[in-house]
């Protein structure tokens, strides 16, 4: 079975973005920045996939910021998530 991440459109952060960020090597890892973007939060993982983070970082928004904040998926990421697409 396979599956493919469908990136919604960001909507205006009213309570900011959650990021995911990182790469396989590493680990992925998700954090919340504020909507001036003086000020992070609420950093999670390491997650071994992206897809892992990817849910992870819409659950934070979801649960935690109440579905207010944008959602921004880094290039690293969104590969790792999507190998078959050729350019982000």
């Amino acid at each position: 079975m396979t599956a493919r991440i469908l990136f919604l459109p960001n909507r205006r952060a009213h309570c900011g973005t959650v990021h995911v960020m990182g790469e396989r090597a590493t680990g992925f890892e998700i954090g919340h920045e504020s909507a001036s973007g003086n000020s992070w939060g609420s950093f999670d993982g390491p997650f071994s996939t992206a897809i892992e983070a990817i849910g992870a970082a819409h659950a934070l928004n979801r649960d935690q910021y109440g579905g207010t904040c944008g959602v921004e998926v880094h290039t690293a990421a969104a590969r790792d998530a999507n190998p078959d697409q050729e350019a982000f």
